[in-house]
């Protein structure tokens, strides 16, 4: 769908090797063409728990690749930083990610830091480094954040109201390299979780004031292949885990260009420990309902399979009892109203709606009246 306004950018810059297998078949290759004789490992922790970090890392003569950095959930500046010196002080050149998209948002993160001074939140916002990241090759063993073909890197600070943003062209990774089959030992709620993350990506890129005719072509795509493919990757379906991981990174394209709205402005509160994928998963229908009014009729038809989605894969929208205090979401809600997300959402929202939208979530706020549109019907 045509749409006016001003001139917009649709960039691509990662190269995108795919397929079940293509990690094993070609990461060798990828590693000897960064010409780089220390390339930083920047790893998911939990992989290297499970005991299968060791199996994706090929021994390559030449090519020394020093451990810099075993990433939990949601790295915060401190961690980023810390896997950064260690890889100066291994004189790397390049970086390579394995894991989820905290691993891969904090390698990214190093490969900035090994060009450029820190510390890292002197280059919040965007276009601020001085040079260019190192090379860095993006490998997800979750589908969700889609990060690994974006410019962008979120970091946490608890002592800050917002996430660190860093942003830029040319910041995201150079190669992708996208294997359902690293999604074998992934349990099925982070699967779910990772999954409604990248669902999100999809519907706020339909919303955005940034949408296009190029973004709802992904969007649209990556959506109808992620409500197919979901339930099966969870009864363990390696094709569908390949067409989730696609869809993954599809999506990410598709709201790096359109940018993102209400339901990420909400789950941009560092304080809210509760799984961002999870937080996005609640949020979604309620939004989604909140902006129904704006959407044409393509992406109305699209949004209105979400409770039928919900109901096959189980998951319910509603923050369970405790999980979520009164302090967490008032923070939710401060955070959406700083956060420029909340200006790119198509519809325009106050601190009234945005309180309604989080107690149709069934977060414990105050409000005077039900969500705008109403929450979507169960």
């Amino acid at each position: 769908m045509a749409r006016g306004g001003k001139a917009r950018e649709f960039l691509a810059g990662t190269r995108i090797v795919h397929g079940s297998g293509c990690v094993r078949e070609r990461l060798p290759s990828e590693l000897a063409a960064l010409g780089a004789p220390v390339v930083a490992l920047v790893a998911d922790r939990g992989l290297a728990d499970l005991g299968l970090l060791v199996a994706l890392v090929p021994g390559l003569p030449g090519v020394e690749l020093p451990l810099c950095g075993l990433i939990g959930v949601d790295p915060d500046l401190a961690e980023a930083e810390r896997a950064a010196q260690v890889a100066i002080e291994h004189g790397a050149r390049a970086v390579l990610g394995i894991g989820g998209g905290s691993a891969l948002c904090a390698a990214k993160a190093v490969a900035m830091r090994l060009r450029n001074p820190g510390p890292l939140d002197l280059y919040a916002g965007r276009d601020k480094l001085s040079n260019l990241p190192a090379s860095v090759i993006a490998i997800p063993t979750t589908a969700g954040s889609g990060t690994e073909v974006s410019p962008v890197v979120v970091l946490h600070d608890s002592s800050q109201e917002r996430h660190v943003v860093i942003r830029g062209r040319g910041y995201e990774p150079n190669v992708a390299m996208l294997d359902g089959a690293l999604l074998r030992s992934l349990p099925a709620r982070p699967m779910v979780h990772a999954a409604l993350d990248a669902l999100s990506h999809c519907y706020e890129s339909l919303w955005s004031r940034g949408a296009s005719q190029l973004t709802d072509a992904l969007a649209l795509a990556a959506a109808r292949s992620i409500r197919a493919s979901l339930p099966r990757a969870l009864e363990g379906s390696e094709e569908d885990m390949q067409d989730l991981v696609e869809a993954s990174a599809m999506a990410n394209l598709a709201c790096g260009a359109a940018e993102l709205g209400l339901v990420h402005a909400l789950t941009s509160a560092p304080t809210v420990a509760l799984p961002h994928g999870y937080q996005n998963g609640v949020l979604l229908p309620h939004v989604a309902s909140f902006n129904a009014p704006v959407l044409d009729e393509v992406a109305a038809r699209e949004i209105a399979r979400l409770p039928a989605f919900y109901e096959r894969i189980g998951f319910e929208p509603s923050f369970a009892g405790g999980e979520l205090d009164a302090a967490g979401a008032e923070a939710m809600i401060a955070a959406a109203l700083s956060n420029p997300f909340r200006d790119t959402n198509r519809r325009p929202a106050d601190e009234a709606d945005l309180r309604e939208l989080m107690a149709a979530a069934g977060a414990p706020v105050a409000t005077s009246a039900g969500p705008r549109g109403g929450p979507v019907a169960r």
